[in-house]
């Protein structure tokens, strides 16, 4: 075995240019591109299977450094376990404890893992990994190690990698097992279909939450001016929210058109696309950007954090963006109503 290895041919993670602004779903995408499994899906799709563009988050604790997204508030093992099983894959989580204990083991793993031409996914926080630079960070891929295996080359976006000791108890790692069964694409759309109730339904997770209740409780702070206060950076505490509602634009809406066009049986869908599409437009039938986003970044409440501050200084301003908010939440669930009637039919 090598003392050191890096998978050659790698490609850049998390292209912010392409909206990838999650890294679950690139993460699985490009570890099932080297297995040479799910050619046929895209970043888009992953998204929707791991729930990051299904349903909005919003913490009303202050940002710790975790993604926001369902993937970023959910990761561990039982979550992984339900996306994993989603693809007809086994695996193996790997906690820093289990790691710890048994450290040449898992040095020993990764090295045959990558050696075999494929990464290992990494679960952490990008505040306890050196050299990290960005606002957030959760899911990263090890693309190669040195020390046989002790330490692990990270890629966390683009190509470029950071070393991190194996045994250091700032990361978990996944490894991918055996395939257990064949999921078509078919298969595969017609799960994150079904897991659309799922998402936008998860109960909070501390001061987390998810669906039409991240919505309102974004609202509540708003009016209750959290966000006029000059200490908190609003960027990691409001853009971020911002960005994951930008990030998911149309994309769930379009899974029933999808799905309705590639299979007969399935074209009763069409028309439950079409309705909550209507509740949840975005600029085009297909997708494009959520008309709140745009509706946001008119009131002043989007992505430019001057023209933010400025609105939530001013109590009239900055209730006609919770009142934007608080709508959507309402229209949220009166589509929930119909994902889960056309859940049924499947």
């Amino acid at each position: 075995m090598p003392k050191s290895n890096l998978l050659a041919g790698r490609r850049a993670l998390l292209d912010g240019m392409q909206g990838h602004n999650f890294a679950l779903p690139d993460c699985l995408q490009y570890l099932f591109e080297r297995a040479g499994a799910f050619g046929t899906l895209d970043y888009w799709n992953f998204a929707a299977l791991t729930g990051d563009v299904c349903a909005q988050v919003y913490d009303r604790g202050r940002a710790d450094g975790c993604e926001y997204c369902v993937s970023g508030y959910l990761a561990g093992p039982d979550y992984l376990s339900r996306v994993f099983g989603a693809l007809g894959y086994a695996h193996t989580y790997a906690g820093r404890s289990d790691i710890r204990r048994v450290p040449d083991a898992f040095a020993r793993r990764v090295a045959q893992t990558v050696d075999g031409g494929l990464p290992v996914l990494a679960v952490t926080n990008l505040h306890d990994i050196p050299g990290w630079e960005s606002d957030v960070g959760t899911y990263c891929l090890v693309v190669g190690y040195d020390d046989g295996g002790r330490t692990l080359k990270l890629n966390v976006s683009g190509t470029d990698t950071l070393d991190c000791p194996l045994d250091g108890g700032c990361l978990d790692l996944v490894f991918l097992g055996e395939r257990q069964h064949e999921v078509s694409e078919r298969e595969f759309l017609l799960a994150c279909l079904r897991g659309l109730p799922h998402w936008l339904t998860l109960p909070a997770v501390g001061t987390k939450r998810f669906g039409a209740a991240a919505f309102r409780a974004w609202a509540d702070d708003i009016d209750e001016g959290r966000f006029a206060d000059d200490r908190l950076p609003l960027w990691e505490n409001y853009g971020v929210y911002v960005c994951c509602l930008a990030t998911s634009g149309g994309e769930p809406t379009y899974l029933y058109r999808k799905l309705a066009g590639m299979d007969p049986a399935l074209r009763p869908l069409e028309p439950f696309g079409s309705r909550i599409q209507a509740l949840l437009p975005a600029e085009t039938p297909t997708g494009g950007r959520s008309l709140l986003w745009v509706e946001l970044e008119s009131l002043g409440g989007g992505m430019d954090m001057a023209q933010v501050r400025e609105t939530m200084r001013d109590r009239a301003r900055r209730g006609r963006v919770s009142a934007a908010l608080r709508q959507y939440a309402d229209r949220l669930e009166e589509a929930l109503a119909l994902m889960r009637e056309a859940a049924a039919l499947v």
